[in-house]
C-alpha cells in the first residue's frame, strides 16, 4: 500500500468559494495484492540417450488486485489541490484478474555434450482469454572450454492493473493534463476500449568459453521482437496544442476532472498498444581470478551491452484523435534513444588479509530525448557518454565487526543539463517543468555522489 500526500500547497477554488483552505492534503492511496497457488511434479526417465529424460509438469494459479482510493475531498474539489490533485472519485476503483496456467518442460541429452530444452505453457487470463507460448533451447559442449548455445521463443505480456486502470491529473498554472485510464469511459470517448496483451518472438544464440582455469567470457547476440507493445502515449491536446481534438477535452470532463477558467491547455496521456519495436544487440561478460600470494587476491569482471531500439510499425490512432498520432517524437524517442545503446561495466574486487577494496568503472552512451510544449516545435535533449567509478573499502575488525567506507559516483558526475531552449519555453509558459534542471530520463540519476559509511555486524 503507498499512501500519496500534498504539502505546503493549497486549493485556490476552494479559497475563493469558502474563505479557507488546508496546506496539507491527502491525496489518494494505491493498494495492490497478489496470491499465487503453484503444483509442480518432476521426474527421470531412462530413454537410451546420454542423459535421462527429465519431464516437469506444473499448474498455477494467480490472482491480483489493484485499487485506487480516492483523495480526501478538499484535495479533489474543482480543479484540486495545486501541484498534484488527489485523485478522484472516478479515478478510484478496485479492481482484480484471475490467472489459471499449465505448463510441460521436456530436457534431454540425446548425444554427450548436445543439450535439448523444449517448454510450453498455456494460460487463461479471466479478462483477456487464452495464451499460448514456447520455447526451444539447445547447447553443445564441443569441448569443457568451448560451447556454443542458442534459443527461440515467442512471449505474451498481459497488461498489469496498473496500466489497465491507472489514472492521475497533473497540473501547471496554465495547462491540465490527465493519465487517462485505458479501460474508463473517458479512454472510449477518444477511440481505445481497453488493452490488449503484447506478442514477442525472441531468437538468441551465444558462445561460452572457459579457456582456462579462473576464466570465464559469454558473447550472446539476440533479437527481440514485440507486437503490440504497450507504451504511453505522446502528448495528446484538447486545446493548445499544435493539433487539437475535441473529443480528449470531452474525456477529460468524462473522467471527472473541473478544468479552471485559467487552463489555456489540456491534454491526456494513456497507455495503448501502440507500436512494434525491434530489438537487435550483444552482451558480453568476462570474469577472471587472480592470485597473487601475500598480495592477496582480485577477482576480475567486465561487461557490455550494445542495444539498438527501433519502431517498425505505429498503429494508427483512433479516428477520434486523429490527426494527432498516438506517439509523438518524444514517446518515439522515449523506446529508441532515451536510453543509451552503449553499456559497460568493469569491476576489480580486491581482497588482503582483513582488507577489501572494491572498484567498479561504469561506462554509459549517449542518449537523448525530444521534446515540445505543444507538439509544433521539438527541441533535443542530450546526454554526453560518461563514466562513473563506485569505490568501497572495508576492513574486518573480527568475525562480527566490519567497517565500510565507500562512495557510488565518487568523482560527483551529473548529466549534461537540459537544453537551454526548453526551460526558456517552459518558464514562458509557466510550466512547473521548468525546476527540472538535469533530464529526468539520465541513466545514471541526477543526484550526483553518493559517499557513506557502513559498519555491519554478524551474530
Amino acid at each position: 500500500m503507498t499512501k500519496l500526500g500534498v504539502a505546503n500547497s493549497a486549493n485556490i477554488s476552494l479559497y475563493t468559494n469558502t474563505g479557507a483552505t488546508p496546506l496539507e492534503f491527502d491525496a489518494g492511496e494505491f493498494r495492490a495484492s497478489q496470491w499465487a497457488n503453484n503444483f509442480d511434479l518432476s521426474r527421470e526417465f531412462d530413454v537410451g540417450w546420454a542423459s535421462p529424460l527429465t519431464l516437469a509438469l506444473g499448474l498455477e494459479h494467480r490472482r491480483d488486485t489493484y485499487e485506487i482510493v480516492a483523495g480526501d475531498a478538499a484535495s479533489r474539489y474543482k480543479e484540486g489541490s495545486q501541484s498534484y490533485p488527489g485523485f478522484s472519485l472516478t479515478d478510484a476503483g478496485s479492481h482484480s484478474r484471475n490467472n489459471k496456467a499449465a505448463y510441460v518442460n521436456l530436457a534431454v541429452q540425446p548425444l554427450p555434450g548436445w543439450t535439448v530444452d523444449i517448454a510450453g505453457r498455456y494460460e487463461r487470463f479471466s479478462d483477456f482469454g487464452n495464451a499460448k507460448v514456447g520455447k526451444l533451447t539447445s547447447r553443445y559442449d564441443f569441448s569443457p572450454a568451448v560451447a556454443l548455445r542458442a534459443t527461440y521463443s515467442n512471449g505474451f505480456r498481459a497488461p498489469t492493473l496498473a496500466e489497465s486502470y491507472y489514472s492521475a491529473t497533473n497540473v501547471s498554472p496554465r495547462s491540465a493534463f490527465v493519465q487517462l485510464a485505458p479501460n474508463s469511459p473517458g479512454a472510449r470517448l477518444v477511440g481505445i476500449n481497453g488493452l490488449k496483451p503484447e506478442a514477442s518472438t525472441n531468437i538468441s544464440a551465444g558462445l561460452v568459453l572457459n579457456p582456462r582455469a579462473g576464466l570465464a567470457i559469454t558473447l550472446d547476440a539476440y533479437q527481440i521482437t514485440i507486437r503490440d507493445r504497450i507504451v504511453g502515449s505522446g502528448a495528446l491536446y484538447g486545446s493548445g496544442g499544435a493539433v487539437n481534438a475535441p473529443a480528449v477535452t470531452a474525456a477529460i470532463l468524462a473522467n471527472g476532472n473541473v478544468l479552471d477558467p485559467t487552463v489555456v491547455q489540456t491534454g491526456i496521456n494513456i497507455f495503448s498498444n501502440a507500436v512494434n519495436t525491434r530489438s537487435r544487440g550483444m552482451e558480453a561478460v568476462a570474469t577472471m581470478t587472480s592470485n597473487y600470494g601475500s598480495y592477496g587476491r582480485v577477482d576480475w569482471s567486465a561487461a557490455a551491452n550494445y542495444n539498438h531500439v527501433e519502431v517498425i510499425k505505429i498503429n494508427q490512432a483512433p479516428p477520434e484523435l486523429q490527426p494527432q498520432t498516438l506517439l509523438d517524437e518524444t514517446a518515439i524517442s522515449h523506446l529508441e534513444t532515451a536510453s543509451p545503446r552503449m553499456r559497460v561495466n568493469l569491476g576489480a574486487l580486491w581482497k588482503v588479509g582483513a582488507w577489501t577494496v572494491n572498484l567498479r568503472e561504469n561506462y554509459f552512451g549517449k542518449s537523448s530525448e525530444q521534446f515540445s510544449s505543444d507538439g509544433s516545435v521539438y527541441y533535443e535533449n542530450k546526454i554526453k557518454p560518461k563514466l562513473l567509478t563506485d569505490l568501497e573499502v572495508s576492513y574486518q575488525f573480527s568475525k562480527a565487526w566490519t567497517l565500510s567506507l565507500g562512495a557510488n559516483n565518487l568523482f560527483n558526475e551529473y548529466p549534461d543539463m537540459v537544453n537551454p531552449l526548453v526551460l526558456a519555453e517552459q518558464r514562458a509558459n509557466l510550466d512547473n517543468g521548468a525546476v527540472t534542471i538535469y533530464p529526468a530520463f539520465s541513466p545514471f540519476g541526477i543526484n550526483g555522489g553518493y559517499y557513506y559509511a557502513r559498519a555491519s555486524l554478524k551474530f
